[in-house]
């Protein structure tokens, strides 16, 4: 008999517990019709570990051109880093503008390395994130690169735009036999053998061969309303909420934020915090403090795209992009008029969960010629790579299965592939 009750003692602590988690959901994510405002409670209390600028705007792709016939390509993001560390502690001396000739002759040179960004990124802004002291004359404070190229016959930096026809070169002075020897360490930096010939689409590297990648499944954390509402408001200690399925909540300095029930999608409205200057490149500033206040919330975060006030951030795992619906994996800040809007998901992935299975992607030339067989204008073909596609785990909504898959950007707006080809066989774009 007292082995019954033990068990029935056991099972009601259980049964308790499991109710009170299921209650304590409930009360934060549908807050009722009201002021949320914690009365008393002294906010300075919580610490929030903030992202910073260094850890957000990266390259994220390295190129080694060894030798003839012999390029190299990872994505190994230690490596990466600690390259970059090391590039941006070289002493820069002398420094001057190149035209396309130039600049496509440091480009394609054997026995350099060059980092890749995902998109253009404006130098001042680079020189400020990094307190590098450039010393670049007025007509140049405003040039746009996306690669940075380190020649070790040269010992020359040159910061290089996307249509490879502008750079500006430094000479530069420091450690090159460290930097060397990190580039060369094929076996820890696992490389991918690349090509970069004229007939590329786009000019764009080709991986080599097929690629054999893993799938990740990740369990996945519904974040609090509260998370966004401390990261985004500029008043947050005085909130209403609708009573309704969707959180609502607003505040009478006019700043509003929605959570949707069915998919998770956070958007975000008010008014630009940062008070400084109109100049095009305060914008890369202004604009971050929604990025430095989630924290690490959203995971490894990387400046990913911009264009006309609307700046995006992806989530990156091993190394590569995380595409999604309905805003998974990416935090997304537009400027209009002073009005700012922020929209991400309240979905993360956390925690990994182990897994053998592996996807192979094809070639890029293959792909190429896949796309073109489907009838795709490469003429709008921007760019390719690989990215992790956010899938909803066949088994539990609480997983999302992460599968390397490749993603085109066409026509100013990124496809997998798979959607691309049926998009354009249905005659939808």
């Amino acid at each position: 008999m007292n082995q019954i009750g033990d068990k029935v003692v056991k099972i009601s602590l259980i049964v308790l517990i499991l109710l009170s988690l299921v209650l304590s959901w409930k009360i934060w994510t549908k807050p009722a019709n009201r002021s949320l405002a914690e009365k008393g409670k002294d906010p300075s209390s919580e610490l929030v570990q903030t992202k910073k600028m260094t850890e957000v705007y990266v390259p994220t792709k390295l190129f080694y051109h060894k030798e003839k016939d012999n390029l190299l390509y990872s994505n190994k993001e230690t490596v990466i880093n600690s390259l970059h560390n090391k590039l941006v502690a070289l002493h820069y001396k002398s420094n001057e503008a190149l035209g396309e000739k130039e600049t496509r002759e440091a480009f394609y040179a054997l026995n350099s390395f060059n980092l890749l960004f995902p998109k253009e990124l404006p130098v001042s802004v680079y020189e400020s994130v990094y307190k590098a002291d450039f010393k670049l004359p007025k007509e140049l404070q405003e040039f746009n690169f996306n690669r940075i190229i380190y020649s070790f016959d040269t010992e020359k930096i040159y910061f290089v735009n996307a249509s490879l026809k502008k750079s500006i070169a430094f000479d530069v002075k420091g450690d090159s036999k460290t930097l060397k020897d990190m580039v060369m360490n094929e076996k820890k930096n696992n490389y991918f053998p690349v090509t970069l010939e004229p007939e590329n689409i786009s000019g764009i590297y080709y991986m080599k061969d097929e690629i054999k990648l893993k799938t990740y499944s990740y369990i996945v954390a519904t974040q609090s309303f509260t998370t966004f509402s401390k990261a985004f408001f500029d008043q947050s200690n005085d909130l209403y909420s609708n009573d309704s399925e969707n959180v609502n909540l607003s505040n009478a300095e006019g700043e509003s934020l929605t959570i949707q029930a069915d998919n998770g999608e956070v958007n975000y409205f008010g008014k630009l915090k940062s008070q400084e200057s109109d100049s095009k490149n305060s914008f890369y500033f202004d604009t971050f403090p929604y990025v430095e206040n989630i924290g690490n919330t959203l995971g490894t975060l990387r400046y990913f795209d911009v264009k006309d006030g609307d700046i995006t951030y992806r989530n990156y795992i091993e190394g590569f992009p995380v595409f999604g619906q309905n805003m998974k994996g990416r935090l997304e800040v537009i400027v209009q008029n002073r009005n700012v809007f922020v929209r991400t998901n309240q979905e993360m992935i956390q925690i990994p969960i182990p897994s053998s299975e592996t996807v192979t992607l094809m070639t890029t030339a293959d792909l190429m010629a896949e796309l073109v067989s489907a009838g795709v204008d490469t003429s709008l073909i921007n760019d390719a790579q690989i990215g992790y596609e956010w899938q909803t785990n066949a088994e539990t909504k609480q997983a999302a299965d992460l599968v390397p898959t490749w993603y085109i950007h066409y026509d100013g707006a990124w496809y997998s592939h798979s959607e691309l080809v049926g998009k354009i066989e249905k005659g939808g774009l």
